[in-house]
């Protein structure tokens, strides 16, 4: 065979295989999403153009469809890539209006807590945020700024409390010390329980750590438990002492009751003798100065028994009360 019918034959053998291949990749090319790899694909075939023998029409041909096909790619790489731009332009405005209140915030924090859980917040919008590099990077850098001086701020602002933590801790630990004891030894209850109270009240605003805190104020119940019970057995002893007295008054109370009732069966005796008189008197004729005498002794008597039954009354009335005192409900 003639060479040059062998190179023609070759030229188009090389021509149904590069179109076929061609074929093959731009169908790829339309099912992919990912326009990164239908680049592959076409940058692929396009190597296969090298160093192979073809009629320069055909090569013509199928070059054009490849480069068709590369400028659909690039063209949509390129609406792709203005889109990301316009959008990760619209994320950095956004989220630097967010990153800068994170920064302001952390300058002067009312509450660290809050202010630390807002500025991760803003750290939880980066992900899944389309950015810029640079831009990613400028960010990021503002909002680990703001966590590291927050962090600053956080331990001066410890730091003080500490000191002034360990100064208000041994004030009121001398406070509460001075209250334990007169809780233990003093007998004016009252003015110590007011006392108590003031310290208390102490606590109140007085910044201290949470175990200085529990620390003094287990003391300082332990001083109110101590002045309650030794309250309560002053007023044992009060009721107990009282009782005594009392029992006793109402053995005089007794004692009044059985005299005035022994005076008032006398009395009554003597009454009824003058009487007995008295009918002999009238009886027998005696004289009217006898007889008036008589009867100035019975109204006196009378008198007098009257007064001590009113006396007894006042007595039982008395005992009466005495006893629903030391037995109240029975």
């Amino acid at each position: 065979m003639d060479p040059e019918e062998n190179l023609d034959e070759e030229k188009l053998r090389n021509y149904n295989e590069l179109k076929s291949q061609l074929e093959n990749a731009l169908d790829k090319v339309s099912q992919t999403n990912d326009l990164r790899e239908a680049k592959g694909y076409l940058i692929e075939i396009q190597n296969s153009f090298k160093g192979l023998k073809l009629q320069g029409e055909d090569r013509e041909e199928l070059y054009h469809r490849l480069q068709k096909a590369f400028e659909k790619v690039n063209n949509q790489i390129e609406e792709e890539r203005r889109n990301f731009e316009n959008e990760a332009f619209v994320n950095y405005v956004n989220l630097k209006a967010k990153v800068d209140d994170a920064v302001l915030l952390a300058d002067k924090p009312e509450n660290f807590k809050e202010t630390w859980d807002f500025l991760v917040e803003v750290q939880s919008l980066f992900k899944g945020t389309r950015l810029l590099r640079e831009h990613r990077e400028e960010l990021y850098v503002l909002l680990q700024g703001a966590f590291d001086n927050l962090k600053t701020l956080r331990e001066i602002e410890k730091s003080d409390f500490e000191k002034e933590a360990i100064t208000n801790y041994e004030r009121l630990k001398a406070l509460v010390e001075k209250g334990f004891n007169q809780a233990r030894e003093t007998n004016q209850y009252k003015e110590t329980r007011e006392f108590l109270k003031k310290i208390q009240s102490e606590f109140k605003g007085t910044r201290l750590a949470r175990e200085q805190r529990e620390e003094l104020y287990s003391r300082l119940q332990t001083a109110f438990d101590i002045l309650g019970k030794r309250l309560d057995e002053f007023f044992r002893e009060k009721k107990k002492n009282w009782e005594v007295k009392m029992q006793y008054k109402l053995s005089e109370y007794s004692m009044d009751i059985f005299d005035l009732e022994e005076s008032l069966r006398k009395d009554r005796s003597f009454l009824q003798e003058l009487e007995d008189q008295l009918d002999i008197a009238e009886s027998g004729g005696k004289g009217s100065i006898a007889i008036t005498g008589l009867k100035a002794r019975i109204s006196s008597t009378i008198t007098n028994i009257e007064r001590k039954e009113k006396q007894i009354r006042d007595l039982e009335s008395g005992m009466n009360k005495l006893r629903d005192r030391l037995e109240p409900g029975e």
